[in-house]
């Protein structure tokens, strides 16, 4: 159970900060323009998976919810395996909390119109746009939020978990409802915060000295 070195961290941040700012600037309502035109087939799977999706992690709940149910989860396992039962669920309580909370205040600043709407009217402006939340993305969030902890913490499970999370964002663009850089802005928090609470906690990088 390990986090990233300080190496690995900065750069995955400063690369994903650049996707963010590619999508954003480039890619993203060329993309929801294509997908509007070619990809319409696969709207009602993604949405399919989507709402159940939605069923089973229930984002509509308090922000406090899952944070505290994972806390709790912890603090049962650490009666039998002291802080290595307890960390790994503080540490995802904390990122998805956190993440989730920055998530729903950069929706308000920056007022994205939401992909549909673009392509409805190809005029209307991209940001600051009262009334309009797309910037960054909510299910992201929570998809981010709880996946990103523990794939950073387990190296073996790394690449699943990120492509789990990826996938899930990815019906989101599919759907229409966010973009790109939405979905890549929304893990990007998510990776600052269990990079932050990593440290804060005393998880040991890879490679680290014990």
């Amino acid at each position: 159970m390990t986090m990233p070195s300080r190496c690995w961290s900065l750069a995955a941040v400063l690369l994903l900060l650049t996707v963010v700012l590619v999508c954003v600037l480039v890619v993203d309502r060329p993309l929801a323009m294509a997908l509007s035109l070619y990809g319409a087939w696969m709207v009602p799977t993604a949405r399919a998976f989507t709402d159940l999706i939605t069923v089973l992690v229930m984002p509509g709940l308090p922000k406090w919810v899952h944070p505290l149910v994972l806390a709790l989860i912890g603090l049962l396992l650490s009666w039998r395996l002291g802080s290595a039962g307890l960390k790994p669920f503080l540490l995802t309580a904390l990122t998805l909390l956190a993440t989730r909370i920055t998530v729903t205040e950069l929706k308000g600043v920056f007022e994205r119109v939401r992909p549909f709407d673009y392509v409805a009217d190809p005029t209307v402006a991209d940001f600051f746009k009262a009334g309009h939340d797309s910037f960054p993305s909510g299910h992201t969030a929570v998809y981010m939020g709880l996946l990103m902890p523990v794939a950073l913490l387990f190296p073996r499970w790394r690449v699943p978990l990120l492509l789990l999370a990826g996938l899930l964002a990815i019906l989101r663009v599919i759907e229409g409802d966010h973009y790109l850089g939405d979905i890549c802005a929304s893990a990007l928090v998510a990776l600052v915060y269990t990079l932050i609470f990593g440290r804060l906690l005393g998880l040991r990088a890879q490679g680290a000295v014990a």
